[in-house]
């Protein structure tokens, strides 16, 4: 490696992060949540539960990673990204094969806690934890594109999934769902990421490289070594209205998205559009947020934050207005293109506005406690929208209680006040 005084810079490893953080979260979403609506209509045809007690899997799921999230940000930083996230791997595609085995009810549910339990470590916890202390200024961007992971996830797995589905049964498509995480995340763990640049002897940004000695002894500590490492403590945090704030709007937002994504497929058919052109909307629903999950990220970098979760947050409400008022095909793909785009933002905003708003020091705990509250929010998303389908026969009322919750998210975020001034220690 070129020393530092070589004004020389190698390839920045972080973009290598991104990568497999990318396929990560593209195993975590492809796999983990785009494909549950997917099942409904077959669960509802072999077993006869209702939608509400499948779409309650769907909460348990959401419950338990948000449970999990804080405890996975404390393992992260304890013992590093790449024992933490190859373990769960390892666990989250052998629940996928247990999934397959479900019977009875209480089976699916405990089989779903115990996917969640294991998603949440390859998730955008430990992802946004690593990305946040290998990029500071480009972080918008690395998140960005790392989360388009979780776009692609869907637009590839929702179409796939359906295919294995209808040509074979839920049981084989659960089963390909866990093979593929360990052939594809497995490798990524393993051999890919790194907790941190000076693992590799970089700083973030793609900074001069570190001196490291040939016999392995520790170099000399450096003020640049820490980069980007400063930010409130814990205990700070928990005690401000900006956190709680924050926590307000990943409540909202998220309970409107998932209450709406999580039941698209049904939503869509009972407008009179096929179950595959329905699937196929919702893989384009997904795509069209990686778009939205580039842009948002590249927008964060542009505008201050309120008004990028105001741009994200508002043409989620109008998306929903649009398929509240769905009578054709056309008003679907209408839906699609809006909606779709818009809420690839919410997950790149998440990671960024705690990184704004309390820097590093406590970054993947604090992560893990909004990612809990975030969570909560997606999980009474998709319960409700089954509620309401099951009490009424549509899912008229929960659009407009979803376009109510994105506005309100509007006004939290706003109340969250600026970020305080957030400087690297040089």
């Amino acid at each position: 490696m070129a020393p530092s005084g070589s004004g020389k810079r190698p390839f920045f490893y972080g973009w290598w992060i991104v990568l497999s953080c990318f396929m990560l979260l593209f195993l975590f979403a492809g796999a983990g949540f785009y494909s549950f609506s997917i099942f409904i209509k077959p669960l509802e045809a072999d077993f006869g539960w209702s939608r509400s007690q499948i779409s309650l899997a769907m909460t348990i799921y959401m419950v338990v990673s948000g449970l999990m999230a804080p405890l996975v940000g404390l393992m992260t930083e304890k013992y590093g990204p790449r024992r933490i996230m190859s373990l769960f791997a390892v666990g989250f595609g052998a629940i996928f094969i247990l999934v397959s085995l479900t019977e009875v009810l209480w089976y699916f549910y405990l089989a779903y806690a115990l996917l969640a339990f294991m998603s949440a470590g390859v998730s955008f916890v430990p992802v946004s934890t690593v990305l946040a202390r290998w990029f500071v200024k480009r972080r918008g961007t690395a998140l960005g594109i790392a989360m388009l992971g979780i776009s692609m996830g869907g637009l590839i797995m929702a179409p796939l999934i359906e295919t294995l589905n209808t040509t074979y049964s839920w049981r084989t498509a659960f089963v390909f769902m866990g093979i593929l995480v360990w052939v594809i995340g497995l490798p990524m763990t393993l051999f890919v990421i790194k907790g941190h640049p000076r693992d590799v002897g970089m700083l973030p940004d793609n900074g001069l490289p570190l001196e490291i000695p040939a016999g392995g002894g520790k170099t000399a500590a450096r003020p640049d070594v820490e980069i980007g490492e400063t930010g409130w403590p814990l205990r700070s945090a928990l005690r401000s209205r900006t956190f709680w704030s924050v926590v307000a709007t990943f409540i909202l937002a998220p309970a409107a998205q998932m209450g709406v994504l999580q039941h698209q497929v049904p939503l869509i058919t009972n407008i009179g559009v096929s179950g595959t052109a329905a699937a196929a909307a919702l893989g384009f629903t997904a795509g069209l947020g990686g778009i939205g999950k580039l842009s948002f990220g590249r927008i964060s970098e542009l505008i201050p934050l309120h008004y990028t979760a105001l741009l994200c947050f508002g043409l989620q409400a109008l998306g929903v207005l649009v398929i509240y008022h769905a009578s054709s095909s056309m008003h679907v793909w209408v839906y699609v293109l809006i909606f779709g785009f818009a809420m690839g933002g919410n997950i790149v905003l998440l990671p960024i506005v705690v990184g704004q708003y309390f820097g590093l020091v406590s970054f993947g705990v604090i992560m893990g406690i909004v990612t809990f509250f975030q969570a909560l929010g997606s999980g009474s998303g998709a319960i409700i929208s089954g509620l309401v389908y099951d009490a009424t026969g549509n899912y008229q009322q929960a659009l407009i209680l979803y376009m109510g919750l994105y506005l309100l998210a509007i006004v939290t975020i706003f109340m969250a006040g600026r970020p305080k001034a957030y400087l690297p220690v040089l």
